[in-house]
Formats: structure tokens, C-alpha cells, sequence
């Protein structure tokens, strides 16, 4: 199986182009926009193709689906079945035959999100999440800031992080080994989030794999989303089943949390499952 090439050339700017073996794939007389970051030869490819422009309509179709596959949470459920159950079963759980109180197959998934950052998302997590624990439930709060984590400074436990999301994502280590309990607060587990991985880490499946077995020993799930659209919001924001929305009083912030809303009441897997 072959595998593009990416050259930059110079001088009149930095030009990035696909080159199949053997064959241009684009041919010289079509000009492609330079970007501003130049791709760099010791990259790999997943970190190249994310500096590349846009792919003129010269490119065959199969390099493009091969190079340029964007996650389309819409369609995901079509390729895998679902592992987590549906939110309306945490919504309104089945009656318990053996007592009256009724009983969820799994524990509730919720998210912490806004679209612009620096309004509190982090300090909202770990302060609801500890207010959880605090009334008798088994909480665990997860970071989804792959690359820029700081969950793990406002619960103080900074110094304790060995393993991490993705290292359970990627099976390099189980989710026990991963877990870190707070020693203040019975009850209340952390999973940290990578400091040295980026968020292209995160995938649908495995994303699902690891909320599945989080709300199988907990009571509650809190994600604590970073800012934006980006893969870490959109994975957190689509596994939820209830999301808090964080904002200021202020245009930009509240504009952006609209954003948000619209997000999770249409894009999300309840939205796309629906039946609740």
C-alpha cells in the first residue's frame, strides 16, 4: 500500500502538495493557497494534514477519503453499535422488581461546556463534581483538554497523575491504574486528561469504550469540556446526557453558549437517537 508524500516548495511561498508514488496527483498548473504553517519533513501524517489547504477538485476522490476523513458523528452510529446505553433509560429507569425505588442500568454522563473559554468550566466541574461526592454519590470527573489539562491543579492532585485518558483510550493501561481518588473527598475520582498527546487521540469508539466502563462503576460522569467546537468538546458534548452550560454576562460569552445549545440539541447522540 503507498502512501503520499508532502513537499514544500519555495521561493514565492510555502506550497504543500500531495504527491502520489510514481504520479503527480495534482497537476502543476493548479495552484494551491499557502498556508501559513509550514509542514515539516519529521511530521507524521496525522499532524501534516492538519497544515495542509484545501484539496483542489483535481484530487481523486480516494486519496481524499483516505487523507482528509473528518469525524461525522451523525453517521457514526451506522458503523458500530452503540456500547452505551440509551439516555432514556438513565431518564426513567425500569422499576425494580425486588424494591421501590427504581434503579438506572448505568450512571448519568454530564457535561460541562460553553463556547468561549475562560468562564469557569473547569472550577464548575470540579466544584459539582465534589459537591456529588459530598452527598453520597460516586462521582468521577474527566478532563477532555487533551493537551492543555488543568483539572487535576484545582483538585490538588497535580503530583498524582501517572496515567492518563488516552493511555486508557489506547489500552496502554487499564482505567483502574488510571483513576486517581481524591483523599479529601470520599467518593470523588479524577481521570487526567494528556498533557503530551493532541486531541486528534480522541476517537468515537474508544471515547465510548471508556465513558461506558466509567458509568458502569459510577453514579455520575462529569466531562469537563475545554472551549470551542473542537474534537475534545464535540466527543464530550456527544456522549452526555445532560450538559450545563457555562457562561458570563457578557455578548461574545453568551453568543457562544447559544452555539453550544444548538450543538448538543442537534448534534449530540441523544439528539441523533431521539425516543425520549
Amino acid at each position: 500500500k503507498t502512501h503520499p508524500t508532502f513537499t514544500t516548495m519555495t521561493p514565492s511561498a510555502t506550497l504543500c502538495f500531495l504527491r502520489q508514488a510514481g504520479r503527480n496527483a495534482v497537476p502543476t498548473s493548479s495552484r494551491i493557497t499557502p498556508f501559513s504553517k509550514p509542514c515539516s519533513q519529521n511530521m507524521n501524517v496525522s499532524k501534516r494534514s492538519s497544515c495542509l489547504p484545501a484539496v483542489p477538485a483535481t484530487l481523486s476522490s480516494s486519496w481524499t477519503q483516505t487523507l482528509f476523513t473528518h469525524r461525522q458523528f451523525a453517521t457514526e452510529k451506522k458503523s458500530h453499535p452503540f456500547v452505551l446505553s440509551h439516555p432514556s433509560e438513565v431518564d426513567h429507569p425500569p422499576a425494580n422488581s425486588t424494591s421501590d425505588s427504581a434503579q438506572p442500568p448505568r450512571g448519568r454522563i454530564v457535561c460541562i461546556t460553553s463556547g468561549k473559554g475562560g468562564v469557569g468550566k473547569t472550577t464548575s466541574a470540579a466544584s459539582f463534581a465534589t459537591g456529588l461526592a459530598q452527598r453520597g454519590h460516586a462521582t468521577c470527573v474527566v478532563d477532555f483538554d487533551i493537551g492543555l489539562r488543568n483539572l487535576d491543579i484545582h483538585l490538588g492532585v497535580e503530583r498524582r497523575v501517572i496515567f492518563d485518558f488516552v493511555h486508557v483510550l489506547q489500552e496502554e493501561c487499564s482505567l483502574h491504574q488510571a483513576l486517581i481518588a481524591d483523599k479529601k473527598v470520599k467518593g470523588l475520582y479524577m481521570l487526567a486528561a494528556s498533557q503530551t498527546r493532541d486531541k486528534e487521540s480522541l476517537t468515537v469508539e474508544g471515547v465510548e469504550r471508556v465513558l461506558a466502563e466509567l458509568a458502569e462503576r459510577f453514579d455520575y460522569v462529569v466531562l469537563d469540556s475545554p472551549a470551542g467546537i473542537e474534537s475534545g468538546a464535540r466527543h464530550a458534548m456527544y456522549f452526555c446526557d445532560d450538559a450545563i452550560v457555562v457562561t458570563n454576562p457578557e455578548l461574545s460569552s453568551c453568543r457562544d453558549a447559544d452555539k453550544m445549545i444548538g450543538f448538543v440539541s442537534s448534534r449530540s447522540r441523544r439528539a441523533e437517537l431521539g425516543g425520549d
